[in-house]
């Protein structure tokens, strides 16, 4: 499997979202808006790269449709 740099920045703004989310709890970092506004800014990440996995997903099963159609 191939990691992408897309996948890197994912993993890193995901791991720094969920230290940020613990020291919320814990004491207090980040106001509670911005803390929402970064998890949903990386839901949209990771559903920007699931969308372009499954796309590629869906357009092998079209072409192989078509194939099979011949």
């Amino acid at each position: 499997m191939r990691i992408d740099w897309v996948d890197i920045i994912l993993i890193i703004l995901g791991l720094f979202i969920a230290y940020q989310l613990l020291r919320a709890i814990f004491g207090g970092s980040w106001q509670t808006e911005s803390l929402i506004i970064a998890l949903l800014m990386f839901n949209l990440g990771l559903t920007w790269k699931l969308s372009a996995k499954l796309e590629g997903h869906i357009s092998y099963h079209r072409l192989k449709n078509n194939i099979n159609l011949r």
